[in-house]
């Protein structure tokens, strides 16, 4: 805990607290505004897409612009205007303005790109090397508690009062994080460098390298089909809140077993990792898209909430665990001069995948029924889990027949 006595960390950690709890109750809001609006299971998908696909986009510009900026700034003019655009969805009321729900979502994000890259950068230009990992493992603890934490209380506000509110104390949180940031101390290191080609030249050659590794390819392709069974959520939504008829804070709740799926998948896929070689992990990647596939089909077609509760958990174990365990192979295969741009394409080719299967699965769940819908998705998964497994299986043929 001594990184908490350090001056520059200390307030990014106290920010990026306040920015998380401030989002925990937006989520919960721009659900029950959007449901109010129109109840569509499309304009639910739709909200997801206003929200991802703006930020994968201008995330991939947004680095190489920070390369030029003052980090420090570019943070808190964000704050500030997120705080703004935030509170305008409070006097959003009528359907014919629901455009300007989607508008302000997209703007949102938008600037969102641009602070969580510029926090890094402040971290990494603040924090000796030797305390960084323990610095990004506390901001991501903390986080995955308060998701945990602040649905349960974002719920409960939304019983007792109506989620409007939640907007207004959004943010109230982005300003209190923009105090906070005002007074951050000089950080080290800090320097304007330019850089000596253009984002564009240097993400051309990030889908050159991609192209020329196979394993790297593999392991975005699933990633991606991971990333497509995950958007169930986007169905679950529209199931509880209009197949089922129960109050938004119930979808709240439900929110609960979702981040205590991450904070489990996080400790054991550490113990796994630590105890295996990559072609065990690699079973364990293919047997957790089949495990997705299976509960997705449950999370429909189980009528108890507390059942749906809990095979959202064991979903949940599943869907983060294997998303940590394919990033830590990305890593390890990865050239470290590419390993920003690996990243950055795979943002783009996850997030794309997970918007695109939204607008689908909102779709299908408006027109066929969620539990319909879903039984196709279950499919995939486990089509696609068993895909994995097939072709491990045939690398591994393939690497022991080059041995011998």
């Amino acid at each position: 805990m001594h990184l908490l006595k350090h001056p520059v960390f200390l307030r990014l950690y106290l920010a990026h607290i306040v920015h998380i709890i401030g989002n925990e109750f937006t989520f919960i809001a721009v659900v029950g505004l959007l449901h109010d609006l129109s109840g569509s299971g499309l304009s639910f998908a739709a909200g997801t897409v206003f929200r991802q696909v703006p930020y994968v986009l201008t995330s991939i510009v947004s680095g190489p612009l920070l390369e030029n900026w003052n980090k420090k700034r570019v943070m808190l003019v964000v704050n500030l205007l997120r705080g703004i655009l935030v509170s305008l969805f409070f006097f959003i009321t009528s359907a014919s303005y629901l455009w300007v729900a989607f508008l302000l979502l997209i703007l949102v994000n938008i600037c969102s790109a641009f602070f969580q890259p510029a926090m890094q950068v402040a971290i990494v230009n603040s924090v000796e090397e030797k305390d960084r990992l323990s610095a990004n493992s506390l901001l991501q603890g903390t986080t995955s508690f308060l998701i945990i934490v602040c649905q349960g209380i974002a719920a409960v506000l939304v019983f007792l009062f109506s989620y409007r509110y939640n907007f207004l104390l959004d943010a109230a949180c982005y300003f209190i994080s923009l105090l906070i940031l005002l007074r951050l101390p000089s950080m080290l290191n800090e320097s304007l460098q330019r850089a000596s080609t253009s984002f564009l030249v240097r993400l051309k050659e990030g889908f050159q390298y991609i192209g020329q590794q196979g394993e790297i390819t593999r392991v975005i392709l699933y990633q991606m089909a991971e990333r497509i069974c995950a958007a169930y959520y986007i169905m679950l939504m529209f199931y509880i809140l209009q197949e089922r008829g129960q109050g938004l804070y119930v979808f709240g709740l439900l929110d609960i077993p979702l981040g205590l799926g991450g904070v489990l998948a996080g400790i054991i896929a550490a113990k796994l990792a630590d105890r295996y070689p990559d072609s065990k992990l690699s079973i364990v990647q293919g047997w957790a898209l089949v495990a997705m596939g299976i509960c997705i089909y449950g999370v429909f077609h189980i009528q108890p909430l507390l059942g749906i509760a809990v095979v959202i958990l064991f979903c949940a174990f599943a869907s983060f665990i294997s998303s940590i365990l394919s990033v830590t192979k990305l890593q390890r295969l990865t050239d470290p001069d590419f390993l920003a741009r690996v990243f950055s394409i795979r943002e783009m080719a996850t997030m794309g995948s997970f918007s695109v299967s939204c607008l689908i699965l909102g779709f299908g769940a408006e027109k066929a029924g969620s539990a319909v819908t879903s039984g196709w998705l279950a499919v995939f998964g486990i089509v696609a889990g068993a895909v994995w497994l097939w072709s491990h299986s045939r690398l591994q043929k393939r690497k022991e027949t080059q041995v011998s």
